[in-house]
């Protein structure tokens, strides 16, 4: 195979574990660090500075409801240990808030509606700043401090292909979760090598643009990206790879991401068509790569499911160390796949629950180190894809005795 017939046959999905080795928290570390940044708001702080107890007490109300949801998930997933407290879920708890749902997450009922009560008459619009204030800390733990130095070297092995094979038409599609600006500020920075994210030329969104000759990466981020906003017309809009945010004032203008919303499904572009082009590329493709994605988006894992098991041609391939320690992967990821696709609590009532095993393949490292991104580039995107050559040499070869 050709490396053009190889990437037009393979889909790379990325969750937030594919951006750890480039400094960027994941979503249950987020929360860990959120009770430290308010008390570490300075007391000269131009936005915050009179709020510091009060998001304090916040934080003190929320947490353990968000502890409390997260149990009686586990509890209607057949007890296992599957869900865990997180950024976005408080996130959502906070939109409720505001929105004042008539579903308030247990167990803020009681004292606590009039606590709520008497801080909203104290301090007009507490819920939104705290939520601006959060936002805030979310765009910091995603923006690595390193100047994006770990993301290079994350990403060497895509930068060395680039350049070895500069010559050869192809495109690499990569359908990402993530918020973060890991790939282009990577590649973008001295426009070598563009990554493409569907903008066009004067930073307008434009579904079009993937079809553009110019970029050999096709980066799709379906949950939205920190350098979008939406201007006066709700025109998606680029802001040249900066963070489209001003934490001098924040309601000016906010990242165009979904973070923190009960169902991560939006029927407006990008994010729409962004899906469509995921499961238009999926029928055309005879690998999916899944990087550091959890499997806790049911919609996105109903996709997965029905593409893998209508193709038996079809394979997905994980790359997530944590399941490279257990005895049977294959068999304990499906147990808990399963329990994901049951848990009825966003009411998806029609999950799809089976996958079949022999769809499945695992990443492991053959020289014995972590099975994370990092080794995983290097060892399938190193040495011109050779690897990525073979597997899907393997998967037709497969195939045919099949």
């Amino acid at each position: 195979m050709t490396l053009k017939e190889t990437f037009e046959s393979t889909v790379f999905l990325l969750g937030a574990g594919a951006s750890y080795e480039a400094n960027c928290l994941i979503s249950k570390a987020m929360l860990g660090k959120l009770h430290q940044a308010i008390i570490d708001i300075p007391q000269d702080h131009i936005l915050y500075k009179d709020y510091r107890n009060t998001f304090i007490e916040l934080y003190q109300f929320i947490r353990p409801s968000l502890s409390f949801q997260s149990d009686l998930r586990n509890i209607r997933s057949g007890g296992a240990d599957l869900y865990s407290p997180n950024i976005e879920d408080y996130i959502l708890i906070i939109r409720k808030i505001i929105n004042k749902d008539y579903i308030i997450p247990e167990p803020l009922v009681g004292s606590w509606s009039e606590r709520l009560m008497r801080l909203e008459i104290k301090y007009d619009n507490i819920f939104e700043t705290y939520l601006n204030f959060i936002y805030e800390k979310v765009i910091e733990w995603i923006t690595p401090t390193d100047n994006y130095k770990a993301a290079e070297e994350l990403l060497a092995p895509f930068a060395t292909l680039l350049k070895e094979t500069n010559d050869e038409n192809y495109h690499i599609n990569i359908f990402t979760l993530n918020y973060d600006l890991v790939f282009e500020k990577v590649f973008n920075k001295d426009s070598e090598f563009p990554v493409n994210t569907g903008f066009n030329s004067d930073g307008l969104w434009d579904a079009k643009w993937f079809d553009s000759e110019d970029a050999k990466i096709n980066l799709s981020k379906i949950h939205g990206s920190l350098d979008w906003y939406l201007n006066e017309d709700d025109t998606c809009c680029l802001t040249s790879h900066e963070v489209a945010f001003n934490p001098l004032n924040p309601d000016e203008r906010k990242p165009h991401i979904i973070l923190g919303f009960e169902y991560k499904l939006f029927s407006v572009d990008p994010f729409f068509i962004l899906l469509q082009q995921f499961i238009q590329k999926l029928k055309t493709s005879r690998l999916l790569v899944v990087i550091g994605y959890s499997f806790f988006d049911n919609y996105l894992n109903n996709i997965i499911i029905r593409h893998l098991n209508s193709n038996e041609n079809g394979r997905v391939l994980i790359v997530d160390p944590s399941w490279e320690s257990k005895d049977n992967p294959e068999e304990a990821f499906l147990k808990y796949l399963r329990q994901i696709q049951a848990d009825t609590s966003n009411m998806n009532m029609n999950n799809y629950t089976t996958l079949y095993s022999s769809r499945l393949e695992f990443y492991k490292n053959d020289k014995g180190l972590a099975s994370g991104a990092k080794n995983f580039y290097a060892d399938f995107i190193g040495d011109k894809c050779s690897k990525l050559l073979s597997f899907h040499h393997q998967i037709n070869t497969e195939s045919l005795e099949f």
